[in-house]
């Protein structure tokens, strides 16, 4: 199978901006009513099978590749790597 090691770079974003790229990736839990209620906002990540093999390095299948770069909005460098197909579900 088919797979790109993305590793991408945050070090020259101000902080806000690091902030919206991983909550665009990952997502996050937001609150509200003084913490009364809860709610799950989803990133692109829960929608598409990866590992996450090291800080600011993600594994993803060729096919889902385009819409993580879609979201990322940041400087990346992507390698094309062969896999066993069992290892992303």
């Amino acid at each position: 199978m088919k797979a790109r090691l993305v590793s991408y770079d945050l070090t020259n974003l101000i902080q806000w901006k690091k902030v919206a790229v991983n909550r665009r990736l990952f997502g996050y839990l937001e609150y509200s009513n003084n913490s009364q209620y809860k709610y799950k906002r989803k990133g692109i990540l829960e929608s598409i099978p990866h590992i996450k093999v090291a800080k600011s390095v993600i594994l993803v299948k060729e096919t889902d590749f385009a819409k993580l770069v879609k979201s990322l909005k940041c400087k990346y460098k992507s390698y094309k790597i062969n896999m066993n197909e069992s290892i992303l579900h």
